[in-house]
This record gives C-alpha cells, sequence and structure tokens, in this order.
C-alpha cells in the first residue's frame, strides 16, 4: 500500500472542497478562506483569536491578516476579555448571522454532493478514520 498516495489524496479532497467553497463564498463578498474564519466565529461566540487559530490550523499573523478584513467589513466584532485585556475574543454581526446561513447551505450542498454515494455504516467508518488520523502526530 502506497502511503504517500493515500496522503496525497486526502489533500487532493480537502483543497477540492476549499476551492468550491472559496467559489461559492466569492458570491457572499468572502474571499481566500474567510468563509472559513466566519463560520467558526458564529458556531463559536467569544472564541479567542489563539483557539481560532488553533480550530483552523493557521498562523496567527495570517489569522490577524484575515480577521482585519472581516472586521473591516463589518462582519465581526472583536471585545476584550473581562479577566484578561490582552485578550480578545470574537462575536459575529448581525450581517455575518444573515450570511452564515448562505454559507452553511453551500458546505451543507458540498458535503452531501461528496459524501451521498456513501452508506452510512461507511460514513460511520470513516469519520473513525478520520478522526484516527486528524489526532496523530505530523
Amino acid at each position: 500500500m502506497d502511503y504517500r498516495q493515500l496522503f496525497r489524496q486526502m489533500g487532493l479532497i480537502s483543497r477540492q472542497a476549499m476551492l468550491k467553497m472559496n467559489q461559492q463564498a466569492h458570491s457572499c463578498g468572502l474571499d481566500n478562506n474567510l468563509f472559513l474564519l466566519l463560520t467558526r466565529i458564529v458556531e463559536n461566540e467569544g472564541l479567542s483569536q489563539s483557539r481560532l487559530a488553533e480550530m483552523v490550523q493557521i498562523d496567527k499573523t495570517t489569522l490577524s491578516r484575515s480577521l482585519g478584513k472581516l472586521e473591516e467589513r463589518g462582519l465581526i466584532v472583536k471585545k476584550t476579555n473581562a479577566q484578561n485585556k490582552k485578550f480578545k475574543e470574537l462575536y459575529p454581526s448581525s450581517q455575518a448571522l444573515k450570511l452564515y446561513d448562505q454559507l452553511i447551505g453551500f458546505e451543507n450542498t458540498c458535503a452531501s454532493q461528496a459524501l451521498q454515494q456513501l452508506t452510512s455504516s461507511e460514513l460511520f467508518q470513516l469519520q473513525s478514520i478520520l478522526a484516527k488520523i486528524e489526532t496523530a502526530k505530523l
């Protein structure tokens, strides 16, 4: 078995999904994976920038730049943490909440198209296998 080929195939699938989501999100005025950040902020209101960076596996400099774009567009609000003034908490704006429904619709469509050929048993197996891979040390 060629492990490298399997690993490359996982990467290809990921890139295809991100490309499709970026194309869909572009129609909402979002580009360069901003949709990914926005959906995580809506789903986890009050999230810290550090935790968001961990969630999406992005470096803090790139994240900061991207959050600046979302803030300029009025899609997120940064609030200072009450216990530690150095930390900023991220909240979606009402405009972001409206966009979220569209973005999740795109994501649901993309996911269902990609996975529709799998049985429920295969989906369960896939979820279990991916969870193991996700926790592997790269």
